[in-house]
């Protein structure tokens, strides 16, 4: 049996996105009974690991709550999820939480708990990890500081790798490796924080010297829209990108392509890839905010943005979407699966890539299944994907002769050397 370690939550501003993507994949999980064994590790937002039932019973409630049909039961389940939540926030300690976390050493080869609370026989017996499925969003998970945790652990792990998930994250280094492979980008200009802080006015200028108006400002490193802003002219500028420096040390402005379709794709493998069916988003205002994304969710079921799925485009215009994603997923060294977001402007159709987002909101559950592949399915084939990352990746040296012999010589030389 494949033990599976399910990590959510961490210091991030998708927090609570996380866990409801967490809640549905440990849902799926448990349909492969049989074959996994399924093991919830909870992030803080302080970022403490916690393990045990109550976490357990955080993804149990979320997934009850968000199923519930009744007013008065989806009332009292929110109330118990945010108790749940809440009681968490504060650490081990709680009834049925405990300390329990990836070590970075790979000869430990097991779950480690805090020494001050199990004795050393208890230590002993916390089994290993056999594979991590990170179902975490944005900073500190999403990003590759968690990625690069599983690569110290020697611990395979679903999911791009640590310089596909950072840069992945990072919508200006994304745009500049993008950019260099050939694909199709809208222009865009960027700048830190401190300078912003230094110079505004130059800034400032700097953009409009380089982008027409409107255009939409984005933190550089931040996801599910949030801190997303529209500028018309150089006062709404100034006040969206102060907005968005309170999400990212970056920020990225880009030329807004006003009348425009928003379509994602889904891609899936290592190697030989697979792009899923299109889907279209819709929304009431001119940008997709994190409010149309997870607050005004048609039903319960519902992934993520209202959508429709599969997109309704032309059969060309979708096989041009699918192509580039494969392209991007591929630009960008990915692996496992991850989403491409595209903008597709009207009336002429031309398509630009906006974003790969790594460990996507539910994991496109919904794209994968309208495009023929169960949740199931989808969760069994990453879990192989993973393995396999991983045995390719232990078939690569680390060690050279140059290196061995350089140990041998230092017997010859002199202590002052």
């Amino acid at each position: 049996m494949t033990r599976v370690g399910l990590v959510f939550g961490s210091r991030s501003v998708e927090h609570e996105i996380s866990v409801t993507t967490a809640s549905k994949l440990f849902e799926v999980l448990k349909q492969l009974g049989g074959e996994i064994e399924t093991v919830p590790l909870y992030v803080s937002r302080a970022g403490a690991w916690l393990g045990g039932p109550a976490v357990v019973r955080l993804l149990e409630v979320e997934a009850e709550g968000r199923t519930a049909t009744e007013a008065a039961a989806r009332q009292r389940l929110q109330q118990e999820y945010k108790g749940q939540l809440s009681r968490l926030e504060t650490g081990a300690g709680q009834a049925g939480a405990e300390s329990l976390f990836v070590a970075p050493d790979p000869t430990v080869r097991r779950l480690v708990g805090d020494p001050a609370l199990a004795s050393w026989f208890t230590k002993r017996l916390r089994p290993a990890l056999d594979v991590a499925l990170p179902a975490v969003h944005g900073t500190h998970g999403e990003d590759g500081t968690l990625q690069g945790l599983f690569e110290l652990a020697d611990l395979p792990y679903v999911g791009p790798g640590l310089a596909a998930s950072a840069v992945g994250m990072d919508k200006i280094l994304s745009k500049q490796l993008f950019r260099g492979a050939g694909l199709p980008v809208v222009p865009a200009a960027w700048f830190s924080r401190r300078r912003f802080l230094e110079d505004e006015s130059a800034v400032l200028a700097e953009v409009e010297s380089r982008l027409p108006y409107p255009v939409v400002v984005k933190p550089a490193v931040a996801g599910s829209s949030v801190g997303i802003g529209r500028a018309v002219d150089r006062g709404s500028l100034a006040r969206a990108a102060g907005a968005a420096l309170k999400f990212s040390t970056r920020v990225i402005v880009e030329q807004s392509v006003e009348e425009r379709l928003e379509i994602q794709c889904a891609v899936l493998g290592n190697h030989a890839l697979r792009a899923s069916v299109c889907e279209e988003l819709t929304s009431a205002a001119g940008i997709v905010s994190f409010e149309d994304k997870y607050l005004k969710r048609p039903d319960a079921a519902a992934d993520l943005a209202p959508s429709i799925i599969p997109a309704d485009i032309p059969p060309a215009l979708a096989e041009r979407v699918r192509t580039l994603a494969m392209e991007s997923f591929r630009a960008l060294d990915a692996r496992g699966t991850a989403r491409v977001d595209f903008l597709v402007a009207r009336p002429a159709l031309d398509v630009y890539v906006n974003e790969v987002n790594t460990l996507p909101g539910s994991f496109c559950l919904r794209l994968w299944e309208a495009s023929g592949l169960s949740p199931a399915e989808l969760l069994r084939e990453l879990l192989a994907l993973a393995r396999e990352a991983h045995a390719e990746k232990r078939a690569t040296r680390f060690e050279s002769p140059e290196g061995k012999g350089l140990v041998d010589r230092k017997h010859l030389m002199s202590p002052g050397k």
